[in-house]
């Protein structure tokens, strides 16, 4: 076999693999994604990181993941669901910390985090519980996204449990 013919033969079978490869952003080949999914990943695929909305970021893990993603009656998600997300390579990278932190930052979602709630993974079955202090952090989200809050006091009590300061407004 010549050098020549040996080239040509490694090229195609390069050619060959590039094909059958995922995108180098992360995505996979459109034809293995719902229509919907497709139209918005073509919407942002000129866009920089920074401009993806998180409600188009949310819309596409509520495609591929319908059982996990439910924002009428969200459960708690699986600890290090992200890189269960990001191994499934569905999605471009910088998507999914977009639509994690907007949906676990719903206020539905945060009233669901309580102390021995099952957690869920990907295909919406259980996947550990959830821990007390992970219950407090979200009571603590909870409470300081709400219009309770008042952030000119100097500290905030909570059950006679000081949990947070906040700095004083003049």
């Amino acid at each position: 076999m010549t050098a020549e013919k040996s080239n040509i033969s490694d090229q195609s079978i390069q050619e060959q693999e590039k094909q059958l490869a995922p995108e180098q952003d992360g995505s996979v080949m459109s034809n293995e994604l719902p229509e919907e999914a497709r139209k918005i990943l073509e919407r942002l695929h000129n866009r920089p990181e920074s401009d993806v909305m998180n409600s188009e970021a949310l819309r596409l893990v509520r495609i591929l993941w319908p059982n996990a993603f439910n924002v009428s009656d969200p459960r708690p998600l699986k600890i290090g669901i992200h890189k269960e997300m990001a191994e499934a390579n569905l999605l471009p990278a910088h998507i999914i910390p977009v639509a994690l932190r907007f949906f676990t930052s719903m206020e539905r979602y945060l009233e669901k985090v309580k102390p021995g709630a099952n957690r869920i993974n990907l295909q919406g079955q259980a996947a550990g519980k959830v821990k007390l202090r992970e219950a407090v952090d979200a009571e603590i989200k909870l409470y300081t996204q709400s219009s309770d809050f008042i952030t000119t006091r100097d500290r905030v009590i909570i059950k006679k449990i000081r949990l947070l300061s906040v700095n004083k407004q003049p």
